[in-house]
């Protein structure tokens, strides 16, 4: 991929109506813009709620049914990474005749200890912005990061630092960790585990942010990795491939190339394509470095590269400890990338969000220095830095034969608009399960705000390949929020909306219209909050309803609720109907294992477990 390819791609595109650039030269060291950014994203309710959502502009449309779950992330002190907050699942009930919502906290057995416990040894600690950690019972497990459905009305949490967790789709209560917890291997060097002497509560465990619920199958796969830092101490690095019947034990395969070599990841592996013969694993772009525990500010930024491990499916032999996968990587790099069910003739075709020169794993610290002049304050810090760049949307393709795998490099092909800042959340019919064919992709575009981009994180990618704008020509003044409609078959943006400046829109969600089957005729849900509250009416926490097939008309409703108090939220889910969870279908062994290590810790941590946690997951 060459740069001519990406800059002439970007200049086609910047023809096209509605694109604007709102760029200014910076006069007298003074900045331009006029901070317009939603404060308020940083701050929500850490108790339950429920309530009628309110129209506030609009209509409700009378064909709007089901239900949309919202998963989100609280922070909890300055520096908390906001999409890492405290977690928070909030159901939306669509009908004619109104939106109900019930909101209530992720209490993961960690994140209650976390609330309960009070003495010194005990106490969790935020290392680097990014997670809590306590020396005598281990590591936080937020469960925030996507709600699934399993089908059979059952529903999981998952986290990407963390077993998931079923929860019950009526209550929204957490009902049983997924994998007892021998299935599951620490991801923490073989070194730094030892030192754990075995009495952690809460081991550190790495996995998806998207485990695959395939309801034609039944089957679940998901991967647990870890044993490296990094690139450091990458021969005790592994890579499990998980499969699961969602009712009994744990299948699973140490994944090894052809070469024989140990499989690992250095960053994170937030998506997971699966096909119908093959399983995909990527490493996408969210590297945390290993100094950031120890407070070191130092960015080093992602890299240019997506690497890919290619499972088959009939290989995955039962009884077998092992599996051979084909490594490829891609010239790009990306987070959230899906992929065709249909892989017929062993082609596989993914389209995914160009991350390009941002930092998704990157919060803004408390007074880092700004590139454009001043200082991070308290308030903000820990939301997201704004990208060094526009960013785009990609296609990729990959052929794979019986012995070896290989990118289809002239089928590549990248979009990029000056609209793209922030690359976020991919919506599509059928959310979570792949159709054979994608036609249309929805994605937020979540904008770029110049007083979010800390001097250190500009150095980090000033010389980053194929760069639209240097760290010289940034806009200083805000781009906002866009919901953008992608056509798979033309390879283009079709249609978009772009939010007034107060607002942050995140978590696009398709909502299927009845008696449709259009990958396109449905409405988008999406997560918005603003500054200045809409018709002046409510907190500025919004929900905003499209017409998939004309969002530049834009939103049709605007619901809200002044009791309804979110933050920064992240991935959503939208299912026709809802009912009890079958009973007696599945429950791990969380409840025995935390009983078995009860005599190790104190009385005030023994307490806690008895009293709080236990007769949740018993």
């Amino acid at each position: 991929m060459d740069r001519r390819h990406f800059v002439k791609s970007f200049c086609a595109l910047t023809a096209l109506p509605n694109i604007s650039f709102a760029g200014a030269p910076l006069l007298s060291g003074q900045l331009l813009y006029q901070p317009t950014f939603p404060d308020s994203i940083m701050n929500a309710d850490l108790t339950p709620s429920s309530g009628t959502m309110d129209v506030i502009s609009g209509t409700l449309p009378q064909d709007i049914s089901g239900h949309v779950f919202m998963a989100e992330g609280i922070p909890l002190e300055k520096n908390h990474f906001t999409p890492n907050g405290r977690g928070a699942l909030t159901r939306f009930d669509f009908n004619p005749d109104g939106v109900g919502y019930l909101r209530k906290m992720i209490n993961t057995p960690s994140a209650i200890m976390q609330e309960q416990v009070s003495g010194l040894l005990d106490r969790f600690s935020l290392l680097g912005g990014t997670i809590y950690f306590s020396t005598t019972m281990g590591f936080m497990n937020y469960c925030n990061t996507a709600p699934n459905y399993m089908g059979n009305n059952r529903f999981a949490l998952s986290y990407e630092g963390g077993p998931p967790f079923e929860f019950d789709g009526e209550t929204l209560e957490l009902v049983t960790q997924v994998g007892n917890m021998d299935e599951w291997q620490s991801s923490l060097p073989p070194a730094l585990d030892w030192l754990t002497s075995g009495k952690w509560l809460f081991p550190q465990i790495r996995t998806t942010g998207h485990p695959h619920f395939d309801l034609e199958t039944g089957e679940c796969f998901t991967i647990n990795y870890g044993g490296n830092m990094g690139e450091s101490g990458t021969r005790n690095g592994f890579i499990r491939i998980i499969r699961w019947d969602q009712h009994g034990p744990f299948e699973s395969w140490q994944v090894f190339n052809r070469q024989g070599e140990n499989a690992y990841i250095s960053a994170t592996s937030h998506s997971l394509g699966v096909t119908r013969d093959h399983i995909l694993i990527f490493q996408t772009a969210a590297f945390v470095e290993n100094g950031r525990i120890l407070g070191i500010r130092s960015v080093e930024p992602q890299r240019h590269r997506t690497p890919v491990w290619i499972i088959r499916k009939a290989d995955l032999m039962p009884g077998a400890d092992n599996v051979l996968a084909d490594y490829i990587e891609l010239d790009f790099d990306t987070s959230d990338i899906v992929c065709n069910y249909d892989d017929s003739n062993g082609e596989i075709t993914l389209y995914g969000q160009y991350m390009g020169a941002m930092d998704k794993s990157e919060p803004q610290m408390h007074l880092d220095r700004l590139h454009f002049g001043g200082w991070v304050d308290k308030p903000i810090s820990g939301y997201p830095t704004a990208p060094v760049d526009i960013g785009g949307l990609v296609r990729a393709r990959i052929r794979v034969h019986r012995f070896s795998a290989e990118e289809i490099k002239e089928d590549f092909s990248v979009v990029r608009d000056l609209r793209c800042w922030d690359m976020n959340d991919p919506a599509y019919r059928g959310h979570f399960q792949f159709p054979d064919t994608f036609e249309h992709i929805y994605w937020a575009a979540i904008g770029y705000r110049p007083e979010h981009l800390p001097s250190r994180v500009a150095n980090a990618y000033k010389d980053y390949p194929h760069r639209v704008f240097s760290n010289g020509s940034l806009p200083e003044m805000s781009q906002p929020s866009a919901l953008l409609h992608f056509d798979c078959n033309a390879m283009a943006i079709t249609d978009a909306y772009e939010f007034p400046s107060d607002c942050v829109m995140r978590t696009p969600q398709f909502m299927n219209r009845p008696g449709s089957t259009a990958q396109d005729d449905g409405y988008l849900f999406t997560a918005v909050v603003r500054k200045d509250p809409t018709n002046g009416r409510g907190n500025g926490k919004e929900i905003w309803i499209f017409d998939a097939g004309n969002l530049s008309q834009g939103p049709v409703c605007i619901l809200s609720n002044p009791n309804l108090n979110f933050a920064t939220t992240n991935h959503a889910l939208w299912v026709e109907s809802i009912g009890p969870r079958p009973v007696g279908v599945y429950r791990s062994d969380l409840a025995e294992f935390l009983t078995g290590k009860m005599s190790k810790h104190s009385r005030e941590v023994q307490q806690i477990l008895e009293e709080y946690i236990l007769p949740k997951f018993s």
